[in-house]
């Protein structure tokens, strides 16, 4: 099944290199820099997996979180990021299962390929 993921990061290099890997692994991408693009994706499209950068301008990741929850609350959330402490930023997300998983950047493309294969098939990420 080619499963459709959308990615949103304000760094436009990370944003496309990330969507541009991601459709090499046959995914189907859609990808933005402007979280207020973001909003209009996730009202008007199912996603079986979204990737937000925590801290973007506009809205950042955990607003992205909840209106994806509240549209689809069945689709796993991934949050990358350069911060240090981006897991105790996001403790009660995780804690709470609202938030799949937590990637660090720079990421590592296997890992984060595992990342995502997990919360596709349902197991839950750190």
């Amino acid at each position: 099944m080619n499963h459709k993921i959308l990615i949103v990061d304000d760094d436009p290099g990370v944003c496309n290199s990330l969507a541009m890997l991601l459709r090499c692994e046959r995914y189907q991408v859609d990808n933005t820099t402007d979280s207020s693009e973001a909003l209009v994706r996730i009202k008007n499209n199912q996603y079986d997996v979204c990737i937000f950068d925590y801290k973007m301008k506009g809205l950042h990741g955990i607003d992205l979180l909840k209106v994806t929850k509240a549209q689809n609350p069945q689709c796993p959330v991934l949050i990358i990021s350069a911060m240090l402490n981006i897991n105790e930023l996001c403790k009660k997300e995780l804690k709470s299962g609202m938030l799949s998983g937590v990637i660090s950047k720079p990421f590592v493309v296997d890992e984060l390929l595992r990342k995502i294969k997990d919360v596709i098939n349902g197991v839950r990420s750190q």
